[in-house]
């Protein structure tokens, strides 16, 4: 009997193994290559978990499908429905800021593409990872082809990063921009131009969106919290029924939701003379200060009250005491 249990066990060995060896291999990643330059350091980035032992590995998705299941709108705003085409470009967040995001956290806008349209919500390319979807309220629109000239403000990106900026001037086949939102006196930065379809070599055209003044997606605003004008970056709307608010970033890019009512737009252009009173962002916040001088287009050194050293603030980040 052990002389026969031994003749046909290396059978059920080799067998086994066959079956193991026929199993479904792992499918490809069915992620979707980011064309965005790489950011700089996500300062609350959740980074993906990683599969477990034993884990399921799900099979690749289609071209433009979304893969992630994190929830599309985690601060659960009023859906808002944005239909754009596939090849759009947006600001948006990142999928792994938004998984478990809530009011308070960390949230930084990135230049991104959309995929597709699910519903309310859009398809967004992934950064080095897979396609995932994000609700309308959290997006800002950037055009194909803004019609754009030295002076104008602007929101566009460097390193995948959304920034304020003003137009200097256009050299050749470039567009060059002073970054306004840096606490820093910057100097021009020459950003490729072009029509978006045009071939520029390695580094496709830079996207813009020219602000206009008010209470606008991507502009700053001044919001009246207790005895404090706190600065915010507006990004979409978020009103109720009858009530009018805003989803917007706070100091650091903390995520919260403010009353219209609370709000006060702050001038995209700002010409202040040498000498006046002003208000000016300083942490996050806006301090009284007066206007020292203007060394370029969109910048100004301000010299706070009780402060030490003077400051440059840029076009969003400057404006007029408001009156109680």
């Amino acid at each position: 009997m052990l002389g026969a249990v031994k003749a046909w066990l290396p059978g059920v060995v080799l067998i086994s193994a066959g079956l193991v060896a026929c199993g479904d291999p792992t499918p490809p990643a069915g992620s979707i290559a980011s064309a965005a330059p790489a950011s700089p350091p996500r300062p609350s980035a959740a980074a993906p978990a990683a599969l477990t032992a034993g884990a399921a590995i799900p099979p690749a998705p289609a071209p433009g499908a979304a893969v992630t299941v994190q929830d599309p709108n985690p601060l659960k705003l009023p859906p808002r429905r944005v239909t754009l085409d596939a090849g759009k470009r947006v600001f948006t967040f990142s999928a792994g800021m938004l998984d478990g995001a809530k009011l308070g956290s960390t949230l930084v806008l990135y230049a991104a593409t959309v995929v597709g349209i699910e519903g309310d919500d859009l398809i967004i390319e992934g950064r080095g990872g897979p396609s995932y979807k994000v609700n309308g309220s959290y997006v800002i629109p950037v055009p194909d082809d803004a019609k754009i000239r030295p002076g104008d403000a602007v929101l566009t990106e460097w390193n995948g990063v959304l920034k304020h900026a003003v137009i200097t001037r256009p050299i050749k086949d470039k567009i060059g921009v002073r970054f306004t939102d840096l606490d820093t006196r910057s100097g021009e930065v020459l950003l490729q131009g072009g029509k978006p379809t045009a071939a520029t070599g390695k580094h496709p055209p830079a996207r813009f969106v020219k602000q206009v003044e008010g209470l606008v997606p991507g502009n700053y605003a001044a919001l009246h919290r207790g005895d404090e004008w706190l600065h915010v970056l507006l990004v979409s709307p978020a009103s109720e029924g009858e009530t009018k608010r805003w989803f917007a970033l706070g100091f650091g890019g903390a995520a919260l939701v403010a009353d219209e009512a609370d709000l006060q737009p702050i001038p995209t252009r700002f010409t202040p003379k040498i000498g006046a009173p002003v208000w000016a962002e300083w942490v996050g916040t806006l301090r009284r200060g007066t206007v020292q001088a203007s060394p370029d287009p969109g910048l100004f050194i301000v010299k706070f009250e009780r402060a030490g050293r003077p400051a440059t603030v840029g076009f969003g980040r400057i404006l007029s005491p408001i009156e109680p």
